[in-house]
């Protein structure tokens, strides 16, 4: 009796179209869940390797062969170092990451970093030293001469250059500073306006 209800049940049209639909829904979600868990390599991760310190050229064979990318975001100056070399990686070396994920090396900057000089003159020396020292110069050649002034800047040059207010010369080069030394009188800066007169003026 009860096989026959049971029967009677399944062979009804209406269940059966619902059994199959349920069937066909529960096989989609399998193979939905299937090529989810290989589109997103589930459990699976790639150690990233170091390239801090070589140049892209040879750090791309390093992350290739990982399978993994890169992209160059950022180059910037730096002091010492070698030009175009991998200073900074994201993520950082030894990270655990996807297979395909783009490695972000920011590198030392080829070109020679140019920095515009302020106006110096009639500045202090002590004044003019800090604002270069600040600038990245610190190879500073002092030349005195004789002035009305102790200690104030006359000029700057570079390479026998008098530099004018911010031009732009390499960051770290030897600077000329030409400060005055004092022992000239203000007077001494003055013409001498003695006119001769023809004494037969006054005749």
């Amino acid at each position: 009796m009860k096989k026959n209800v049971v029967l009677r049940i399944i062979t009804n049209i209406y269940v059966r179209n619902i059994l199959i639909m349920i069937v066909i829904a529960l096989v989609m979600v399998a193979i939905v869940l299937f090529f989810l868990n290989i589109y997103t390599k589930h459990d699976q991760s790639v150690t990233v390797p170091s390239v801090k310190g070589l140049q892209v050229e040879e750090a791309e064979g390093i992350i290739k062969a990982a399978n993994l990318n890169y992209e160059v975001v950022d180059s910037i100056f730096a002091t010492g170092g070698v030009p175009g070399a991998i200073i900074e990686q994201t993520p950082k070396e030894q990270s655990k990451v996807k297979d395909g994920r783009t490695i972000f090396l920011t590198i030392q900057a080829k070109g020679i970093q140019m920095v515009a000089i302020p106006e110096l003159k009639d500045y202090s020396r002590r004044q003019a030293e800090a604002q270069l020292n600040s600038l990245g110069f610190d190879k500073i050649i002092i030349d005195e001469v004789p002035s009305a002034y102790a200690g104030i800047v006359i000029s700057v040059s570079y390479k026998g250059k008098t530099l004018t207010p911010n031009q732009k010369i390499p960051k770290g080069s030897t600077i000329h500073m030409t400060v005055g030394a004092g022992g000239e009188s203000l007077d001494d800066s003055i013409p001498d306006m003695d006119m001769n007169v023809d004494e037969s003026f006054f005749e």
